[in-house]
């Protein structure tokens, strides 16, 4: 077990137990507010016009919930643990397309709160962070040479961890590819480097980015 491993099993241990005993709470429907939608269309006031950016993450989130509650209607209750502390929804997020470009971290958390029923409102504030992270570039890029992938790392210019919910996270590594196959490529060389080295949190998945920043290849870690 890696170092860590240990923090990451008693993490999840204790999310599955919370996970099971909200997910035995009745689900509702996922409003804007968190408010069940039968209660929500019988409200006589009406709702302050929002801005683009208020609307981007709770959007976000509302698409989230959604989702989990798609997915706890097909699988049930035992979905959270799957979900929640396995990380499902986390890499749902990046197969979401634009649902999830308001804010991920909001989708992330709407998803888990539909899969596990809980009557929560939403983040009042985007939960994502997004950050360069030079330091663990270099070090890939070292490791690559060493491997004999100099040639493939060379092609990442810029590597970014993307904060979701709780310790989950993403990596994102921006390129000059334009072939999906070389950037898939990339990523299985980056997760072969990543496996047992999660350090503080725990990545879910890498993204590699095209110079325009769109997503042209996720793998899980």
């Amino acid at each position: 077990m890696s170092p860590g491993e240990g923090k990451r099993h008693g993490w999840r241990s204790a999310a599955a137990a919370a996970v099971v005993t909200v997910g035995m709470l009745a689900v509702p429907a996922c409003g804007a507010d968190g408010t069940p939608q039968s209660a929500k269309t019988h409200a006589s006031h009406s709702p302050r016009p929002q801005t683009d950016s208020e609307a981007g993450f709770k959007d976000a989130y509302v698409a989230g919930c959604n989702e989990g509650r798609k997915v706890y209607d097909e699988d049930g209750k035992g979905a959270a643990v799957r979900e929640v502390a396995h990380g499902g929804c986390a890499r749902r997020a990046l197969n979401a397309d634009t649902h999830a470009d308001g804010d991920r971290g909001s989708w992330v958390k709407g998803c888990h709160d539909g899969v596990m029923g809980a009557r929560k409102k939403p983040p009042t504030h985007p939960l994502s962070t997004k950050r360069t992270n030079p330091a663990l570039l270099r070090n890939f890029r070292a490791w690559a040479r060493a491997e004999g992938h100099g040639a493939l790392a060379r092609h990442a210019d810029q590597l970014f961890t993307v904060t979701l919910v709780g310790p989950d996270y993403d990596i994102e590594i921006r390129t000059d590819y334009t072939s999906r196959s070389q950037a898939k490529n990339l990523a299985s060389t980056f997760m072969v480097w990543w496996d047992g080295d999660d350090g503080h949190g725990i990545a879910r998945s890498v993204a590699i980015l095209d110079a325009h920043n769109r997503h042209i290849a996720i793998k899980p870690l």
